[in-house]
């Protein structure tokens, strides 16, 4: 029997992958983890992150 957060976990998981993306929202989020600078630059931590998302444009 799963726990009540593992049941949590999964439903949040699958109505995230259901959830409409738009551009300006991942942006916005990844600039407040700090991953993206407000110029849309990776930040010094995750700087080898832009060869991942050159190859996936």
């Amino acid at each position: 029997m799963k726990s009540d957060q593992v049941k949590l976990l999964i439903s949040l998981a699958k109505e995230i992958k259901t959830e409409r993306k738009d551009k300006n929202k991942i942006v916005f989020t990844l600039q407040s983890a700090k991953i993206l600078t407000k110029q849309g630059n990776f930040t010094g931590k995750f700087s080898n992150l832009k060869r991942v998302a050159t190859t996936v444009k």
